[in-house]
């Protein structure tokens, strides 16, 4: 099978548990961050921020995949993980789950591709529009063929690509998203002289770089210039079109949305343009609204439909074609002091300020303004109106930094009490920027994500997760000024007894139901507990239990008598109401997820 980066990310995410869930390993992986960048790993707060400490975290996971050396065994961590991958691709494949043998496919090719894989300095040759582009082994002086949509409008003959290659069937290659771009003229020639004198110097002429020495020779203090992380060159919203809102369309149809509802979506994005200086979208804004309304009004797939709609949202925000390729404005030379008409459009400038701020004005533009007329800009390294990078799979990423960064700081720190945030990483892949998690976020994980996909095994799992997921707000509000919601926080004392009930509540249910996320099927209407009598009435007359409808009419019903035990008023169901008012209940939730309806 034809690999992609997206099977291969997978795979490598895969793996990442696995090396977590093993207390040794983790540790292990812990320790080799020193020996793998020469020093102390890129920090979230350090000059290339959030987005390189993850490529720098990515790149160290295959460094220790497959290129560290185990003191106390054979073979790499790859290897040594091979048996407990092919558990989890047989789950897989007895699983009942559309897909799922799909995956494991996925898994097992993509697990051998990385075993394969091998890391080098790869020159652009040659690129070709809609297949793919050339690239030359400098070290080794092998050539491949590099697969990946728009990589042909996206490199450049003479441009570097530096970093691991994994064989994806078909005599082609796939890059690591962690790779990197290195732009820049000269730079090539100058490497080409260098390798050529390590080769005079040495007896062979074939050069094997390990990705150790290319973290340090790339990505460590050395000055290369333009290094761009490989996944910035691949556009994870597909071709472009000449028609953003047609594309906005196809993207939204590729998940479910009819073509009518995707329209009216696109129609309420567009009065509301993404903006690219707001990190956080979906906390009461259009976004979060839409979110809401999804959650339980449709059927769809959450995690899939935010993540469409956030690009779908970037699609018709983005600026046209005339614009995009408009040449910027020179930036204004800083006057010359003594110079009397320089100093007079200085009073001028400030003279504006001043009325501006007296007359209300925003302040952002206002001193904007200011510094464009003075010639003060920011530095070209700066720009501030570019969309933070996005990389998907990132809550997962940020979750791993706070076992590690505890793990060096807590003494008697145990990373299993964190292991239930395995389900937040889950839930919150689509999420490419850390602080586009929010607490409207958490309440539909905790409240709604939860139940419907049964994730959790035990009602001692749930109260670890409430603990765990207090934790780590904490954490992301200590390390990263990420605020998560207090009224999320607030909601987890409530949660510590709630949860697992919930959980009891919908194990009773059985597996013959039907499920809200991912599947076309899920049927039945929202309702609230109200009241519940003391056992399961024998007719509609009799019966004591009542519903409140999304609309607010009370309603008489007749809840099974399995689930009587586990509801309190206030709960939420997802039903069926027979004519006679019996209640075929497909899932419970906990009455915090009231919050999602607000």
């Amino acid at each position: 099978m034809a690999l992609t980066s997206e099977a291969i990310e997978r795979c490598l995410m895969e793996l990442a548990r696995l090396v977590r869930e093993d207390g040794a390993l983790s540790k292990e992986l812990g320790r080799s961050a020193p020996t793998f960048f020469r020093g102390d790993p890129p920090a979230p707060d350090g000059p290339g921020g959030v987005p390189e400490a993850l490529l720098g975290a990515r790149r160290h996971l295959e460094w220790f995949l497959v290129e560290h050396h185990r003191q106390d065994a054979a073979g790499t961590v790859a290897e040594a993980l091979a048996e407990p991958l092919r558990a989890v691709t047989a789950r897989l494949r007895t699983s009942d789950e559309e897909g799922t043998e799909e995956v494991a496919d996925i898994l097992e090719e993509s697990h051998r591709s990385l075993l394969r894989s091998q890391t080098g300095i790869f020159e652009v040759e040659e690129t070709r529009a809609g297949a793919g582009v050339w690239l030359r082994d400098v070290a080794g002086f092998g050539s491949f063929a590099l697969a990946g949509e728009g990589l042909a409008e996206r490199l450049k003959p003479g441009e570097l690509v530096v970093g691991r290659l994994y064989p994806a069937g078909d005599g082609v290659h796939v890059a690591s998203p962690a790779a990197a771009v290195v732009r820049g003229g000269g730079v090539a020639e100058a490497l080409q002289r260098d390798l050529e004198e390590i080769r005079a110097a040495s007896a062979g002429k074939v050069l094997r770089v390990s990705q150790g020495e290319l973290e340090a020779m790339f990505f460590g203090a050395g000055d290369v210039p333009e290094v761009e992380a490989m996944a910035e060159t691949q556009d994870p919203v597909g071709p472009r079109s000449e028609d953003p809102m047609a594309d906005g369309v196809r993207i939204l149809a590729e998940v479910g949305f009819t073509e009518e509802h995707a329209r009216a979506l696109l129609a309420r994005l567009s009065r509301e343009p993404r903006d690219p200086d707001q990190l956080v979208h979906g906390a009461g804004d259009v976004l979060g609204r839409i979110l809401d309304e999804i959650a339980f009004e449709t059927e769809l797939d959450l995690d899939r439909a935010r993540a469409a709609l956030l690009r779908a949202w970037e699609r018709i925000s983005e600026p046209d074609e005339n614009e995009r390729t408009r040449p910027a404005a020179p930036a204004a030379s800083p006057s010359t002091p003594g110079d009397p008409e320089d100093d007079a459009a200085r009073a001028r400038a400030i003279d504006a300020f001043a009325a501006g701020r007296a007359a209300g004005q925003d302040p952002a533009e206002l001193i904007s303004n200011l510094e464009r007329e003075l010639g003060i800009g920011a530095g070209p390294e700066l720009d501030a109106g570019r969309p933070a990078p996005d990389f998907p799979g990132v809550v997962g990423a940020m979750i791993d930094e706070m076992k590690w960064e505890l793990g060096a700081t807590e003494p008697g720190f145990e990373p299993e009490s964190l292991a239930p945030l395995e389900h937040l990483a889950r839930f919150a892949k689509p999420i490419g920027v850390f602080e586009e998690l929010s607490g409207s976020d958490l309440f539909r994980f905790a409240t709604f994500w939860l139940q419907e996909t049964r994730a959790l095994d035990s009602d001692d799992e749930a109260r670890a997760l409430v603990a765990a997921l207090r934790r780590f707000i904490d954490w992301a509000l200590d390390a990263h000024e990420v605020d998560l919601g207090s009224e999320f926080l607030d909601a987890l004392d409530g949660l510590e007894e709630s949860l697992p009930r919930a959980r009891r509540a919908n194990d009773a249910l059985g597996a013959d139901v039907s499920h809200g996320i991912g599947d076309e099927s899920a049927v039945g209407e929202l309702y609230e507990i109200v009241e519940l009598g003391p056992s399961a009435a024998a007719d509609f007359e009799s019966s004591q239990d009542r519903v409140r409808t999304r609309g607010g009419e009370l309603m008489t019903v007749i809840v099974n008598d399995a689930l009587r035990p586990h509801l309190v008023p206030g709960d939420r169901i997802r039903a069926e109401i027979a004519l006679l008012g019996h209640a075929t209940v497909h899932c419970c939730y906990p009455p915090e997820s009231r919050a999602l309806a607000r």
